[in-house]
């Protein structure tokens, strides 16, 4: 049978309790990806979607807010589009928003503009760690 003291006990307690703290700090401090520089961090991922929206059509910022709020690799099924162009501002009209979970649907007519005719898209988003992570973009006709 063997005898321990209970001084024992307590020191191997405290000790298997630090490590156990190490443990945690050392999970979330270096071993989840956090992407503290995201534009998106701390957003809902409809707020990430609208936000790169408006940098790219309101403000003309396309290629700028391409660099900011898609991931480095992201996927994009329109890469050419005009609104990962800088240019002059790009007149939209969102019809409808739906949102779920991380994926952002954005119905929206894009008018004419940089020489480009006008369209109508379905642009199905992909969010992650506070980017967007993918984009497929779908054209289609609206009923007027």
């Amino acid at each position: 049978m063997v005898t321990v003291k209970r001084s024992s006990l307590r020191v191997l307690s405290i000790a298997l309790g630090l490590l156990f703290i190490a443990g945690f700090y050392y999970f979330f401090h270096y071993r989840l990806p956090w992407d503290w520089d995201a534009p998106g961090t701390g957003r809902l991922p409809r707020e990430i979607v609208s936000g790169f929206m408006s940098e790219a059509y309101d403000n003309g910022r396309g290629a700028g807010a391409a660099a900011d709020y898609f991931a480095s690799d992201g996927v994009d099924n329109v890469p050419l589009a005009q609104d990962r162009q800088d240019g002059a501002p790009i007149p939209h009209e969102v019809l409808s928003v739906v949102a779920q979970g991380q994926t952002v649907v954005v119905i929206h007519r894009i008018g004419p503009a940089r020489g480009e005719s006008a369209i109508e898209a379905i642009d199905v988003f992909a969010t992650n760690r506070g980017r967007i992570v993918s984009r497929q973009r779908y054209l289609t006709e609206f009923d007027q």
